[in-house]
């Protein structure tokens, strides 16, 4: 019998003994009615194909694939944050609600993070980009996100299209800290230590400066420049970027837990980008929020281990898992 076969049956006794129903040893590994099951119940498969289809951009089906995994496994936090992200998608208002109503009772702190991705996302979408400086609200910070460095290490023109439109919103708002992202060295250069030279040759003062340089995408420029902004006790940024970039970067932000209040964008290609995004659009930047989130992309089995709860069933279930999954690794299959 295989690991994943013996962790299922193991499950499904659990549960029955949980619900007050028979005892644990009512259900034994040879039953071929319980193996059978145990095989087409497969809460992970379900997780991952939605997932699949979710990046594909095939949202219906992605939410049929999770709400399936959800009628298996009711609490699952992440198939929760999914069905509400996605529902909102679909102008689901009745799912998306109570995928969230459920996520608060299993974990309140995702809950509010998810509806904070959610309202991120739709506002991402709807940005008009603007090259004015804007009001930067009290407690905030400015992001200069990164853009490639040439191979020797200098300046592509539109990296420095962006520090100038930073530049102009920091000396709108000269108490607010600047933040500047980007990893991806050249010639031993980052591109957050070429901006923050740029700056300070501009004469923007060295300690206002923060760089972020290990990030890789937009995705983790948000996710590390959270953690920096976090440190500070900062929670909403204006964010500055090229108009081709300032939606998925928005939402990318939002996705790690950071509210964009405000953005600021170069002057490249700026009426191409005038009209919000809709439909398949907000779907893309959507999909990214997600990952910038770290909601998995890919559950396996040793992630649905179900949560027993305390007390003595959810002892001797903890007990009966592990056993099960031990005589699974160590028995050769037959």
């Amino acid at each position: 019998m295989s690991v994943k076969r013996r962790f299922l049956v193991g499950t499904a006794a659990v549960l029955v003994a949980g619900g007050g129903g028979l005892a644990i040893g009512a259900l034994p590994n040879g039953s071929p009615n319980v193996v059978h099951t145990a095989d087409a119940v497969d809460p992970a498969g379900l997780y991952n194909s939605a997932q699949k289809k979710f990046a594909a951009r095939d949202v219906t089906g992605g939410l049929t694939d999770i709400t399936s995994m959800l009628a298996l496994t009711a609490n699952d936090p992440d198939a929760l944050a999914l069905q509400a992200i996605w529902g909102d998608q679909q102008s689901d208002a009745a799912t998306r609600d109570r995928a969230l109503q459920k996520l608060t009772t299993v974990r309140i702190t995702a809950a509010n993070s998810i509806r904070g991705l959610i309202e991120g996302v739709n506002q991402a979408a709807a940005i008009v980009p603007s090259t004015t400086p804007v009001s930067a609200p009290a407690g905030s910070a400015i992001v200069i996100l990164g853009y490639g460095l040439r191979p020797n290490g200098s300046m592509a023109p539109e990296l420095v299209n962006r520090l100038e439109a930073g530049l102009a919103q920091a000396q709108v708002s000269p108490e607010t800290p600047v933040f500047v992202t980007g990893g991806v060295p050249k010639k031993g250069v980052t591109e957050a230590a070429a901006m923050k030279k740029w700056l300070i040759g501009k004469g923007l003062s060295a300690s206002r400066i923060t760089t972020e340089d290990k990030s890789t995408s937009t995705i983790s420029n948000a996710q590390n420049t959270t953690e920096l902004l976090r440190a500070r006790g900062i929670s909403q940024i204006v964010l500055v970027t090229s108009p081709n970039h300032i939606r998925r970067g928005a939402a990318d932000f939002a996705g790690a837990g950071t509210k964009v209040a405000a953005t600021v964008t170069t002057a490249t290609d700026l009426s191409r980008y005038a009209k919000p995004l809709t439909g398949a659009g907000i779907a893309g930047i959507r999909y990214e929020a997600t990952q910038a989130a770290k909601i998995p992309v890919t559950k396996g089995v040793a992630d649905m281990l179900p949560d027993t709860g305390p007390g003595i069933i959810g002892d001797i279930a903890d007990r009966l898992i592990k056993e099960l999954m031990s005589n699974g690794s160590s028995k050769p299959t037959k």
